[in-house]
């Protein structure tokens, strides 16, 4: 089996914790197969899939140069939503709130990706952090997902982009190969 990466912007670890206090009330309460690992909270960027270390090093000193210009900015995490529908939810996810900024992040990450070779999503990009995913259809509970967020909005500063390499058996299942600070 090959190995799978992923470009993202890695939370601090006081988010991580705040979002796994919350994600962790529902565990066995929701109809998920996978609940997301706390160090593993991320948002992700560009879906990679199998890279070789040539290709890897060839992508991150392309987004060296083509983002040197580029500058952190602020995040807020301020609602939930999930994929798929409410009576079978594939993903249920933590929402940001919108940033022109982490959208022309992702919009720039994405057309380097395509021209060094890489595949990119061709969907409409949908900043989130993923709780939990996998519908499970044994699941015999009632349930209902919640959508609100009650909790106070959590405001962190993104900075970095991180490439991670997916290891699937792992608890957590994302290491960190590479990284690039944002001024």
């Amino acid at each position: 089996m090959s190995e799978h990466y992923f470009l993202a912007v890695p939370l601090p670890l006081q988010i991580k914790e705040k979002l796994d206090d919350f994600s962790q009330k529902w565990v066995g309460k929701l109809p998920f197969k996978k609940w997301t690992f706390k160090d593993d909270f991320h948002i992700t960027l560009s879906f990679l899939g199998p890279v070789t270390y040539t290709k890897s090093v060839e992508l991150m000193d392309q987004l060296k140069e083509e983002l040197d210009d580029f500058k952190s900015f602020n995040l807020t995490v301020q609602h939930l939503g999930i994929f798929g529908n409410d009576a079978k939810p594939r993903v249920w996810w933590f929402g940001l709130e919108n940033s022109i900024e982490l959208i022309n992040l992702q919009h720039r990450i994405s057309n380097i990706c395509e021209k060094i070779g890489f595949s990119v999503e061709k969907r409409t990009y949908n900043p989130h952090i993923t709780i939990a995913k996998k519908y499970n259809d044994i699941f015999d509970k009632e349930f209902k997902v919640p959508f609100t967020w009650e909790e106070d909005p959590l405001k962190f500063e993104a900075d970095e982009i991180i490439l991670y390499k997916i290891l699937p058996t792992k608890k957590p299942s994302y290491q960190s190969v590479a990284s690039i600070k944002l001024k």
